[in-house]
């Protein structure tokens, strides 16, 4: 049997939720140490990223999708980012066997194209684009993975969930100098690479959910950061396909008790 996935439409959320608790630190230094640079590394990269005002980015996700037999399938995805606050969202995605998603916030609406199956659904944005993604990802029950890293709450959100976390290495990603951190929790194991210099944003991210059945991970290289982009006229503007047909979210039909059967195999 085919190994299941599932499209942008159907899925459920996948947000940068960390708890930690101390690992070994980089060499040299005691955990004090360690722990006490990791920190204010994290803290810096999320008010850096809280504090822009548009940024664009490319993200390549890899994440398991354990099937019913227990085998662990990898699947993948590329996201293109554009973000411009206070309310405008555009996620292009391209999925690892050439299906293409987009997701649109324009200030109004929220909409969610699927290109090749040309079916949308859309509804009403809340005023801001922190209470739009609060609403995509928990009232619509869309994926969002990393959505904390989209929000300006980011800043104080990120480090609180972090409550320990320590220093690996320094080491380079896509040929930037990085710092390299690693955290434990309760419910996730996580490591996330900071460039390092002026612009502290995260080049890379790896996340396993322990509390989930057989512990699936996921993971994210992001690159071609632009922290002062200027968008096109009508970059944040709907155009639909020809003939595009108009769909509910799968949540609108579950209110009305038409909700596709569940598989018992989740995207993480």
């Amino acid at each position: 049997m085919k190994p299941t996935r599932y499209g942008l439409i159907w899925c459920t959320a996948v947000l940068l939720c960390v708890s930690a608790s101390g690992m070994a630190a980089e060499a040299g230094k005691t955990p004090s140490d360690s722990r006490t640079e990791a920190a204010a590394i994290l803290k810096g990269m999320a008010e850096y990223l809280g504090g822009l005002q548009s940024f664009s980015c490319t993200s390549a996700n890899r994440y398991e999708v354990v099937q019913v037999s227990g085998q662990r399938v990898e699947f993948g995805e590329t996201r293109r980012v554009y973000l411009a606050r206070p309310d405008r969202l555009r996620i292009e995605e391209v999925s690892s066997d050439g299906f293409s998603d987009l997701a649109l916030f324009d200030g109004k609406l929220i909409t969610v194209v699927n290109a090749d199956e040309n079916v949308y659904a859309q509804a009403p944005q809340p005023p801001s684009l922190e209470d739009a993604l609060v609403y995509f990802v928990r009232d619509l029950h869309m994926r969002m993975p990393l959505a904390l890293l989209l929000s300006t709450h980011v800043r104080t959100e990120l480090p609180s969930l972090a409550r320990e976390i320590d220093y690996v290495e320094t080491t380079q990603v896509g040929g930037r100098v990085a710092h390299h951190l690693a955290g434990r929790g309760d419910s996730v194991d996580f490591e996330i690479w900071v460039a390092d210099g002026r612009s502290p944003v995260p080049l890379r991210i790896a996340i396993v959910y322990k509390l989930a059945p057989d512990k699936p991970k996921f993971s994210a290289d992001i690159s071609d950061w632009n922290t002062s982009p200027e968008f096109p006229e009508g970059h944040f503007r709907l155009a639909l396909p020809s003939g595009a047909r108009n769909i509910p979210f799968a949540v609108q039909l579950a209110t009305l008790g038409t909700a596709p059967a569940a598989s018992g195999e989740v995207k993480p």
